[in-house]
């Protein structure tokens, strides 16, 4: 304090100030010390209080906004769950897709069609060699680990040659 006291008195203006103010009146003293009260409480009042209470308004609906979606994820947190695992199934049917179609390509086999589903995946093959077909049935499930769901094989009139239905599943 005695710091700021020697700096202000070695100011040629705050004693010009001081001078000024001793030869006022004491009613225009009152008035400049209200004067002065009101303008340090209205600056106090624009540079602190004020934006503070800003940031405290912003903060608060930022809270109230982080709990609306904290209530709304935790009511739908089943439904996003029945959509992952939904996207999940249509994934593993795409994957088994391609899967099937890489091991029929590596087992020289052309795949008819190709249709997938809820369960799994249908494929049809118009014409196959009967022992080409089994590799391919056999590579599926041993190396890939895809589950034979039916398999419908119907002989054609070539010796060794079949045509076939196989639902195929994940």
């Amino acid at each position: 304090m005695q710091k700021l006291n020697s700096l202000l008195m070695a100011n040629p203006y705050w004693q010009h100030c001081q001078s000024w103010y001793g030869m006022r009146p004491p009613g225009d003293r009152k008035i400049l010390q209200l004067l002065f009260t009101v303008v340090l409480t209205g600056l106090i009042y624009l540079l602190i209080l004020e934006p503070v209470s800003q940031w405290s308004e912003t903060q608060k609906s930022a809270y109230l906004y982080q709990q609306e979606m904290n209530a709304w994820l935790h009511g739908n947190l089943p439904r996003a769950r029945n959509l992952q695992k939904n996207q999940q199934a249509a994934s593993s049917r795409q994957e088994l897709s391609s899967i099937a179609t890489n091991v029929a390509q590596q087992a020289d086999i052309s795949l008819g069609r190709v249709q997938p589903d809820r369960k799994g995946l249908s494929v049809w093959i118009e014409d196959a060699a009967y022992q080409k077909l089994l590799k391919w049935l056999v590579l599926l499930q041993t190396k890939h680990g895809v589950a034979l769901q039916q398999v419908r094989i119907e002989q054609l009139k070539e010796e060794g040659r079949v045509k076939s239905y196989i639902h195929l599943g994940g």
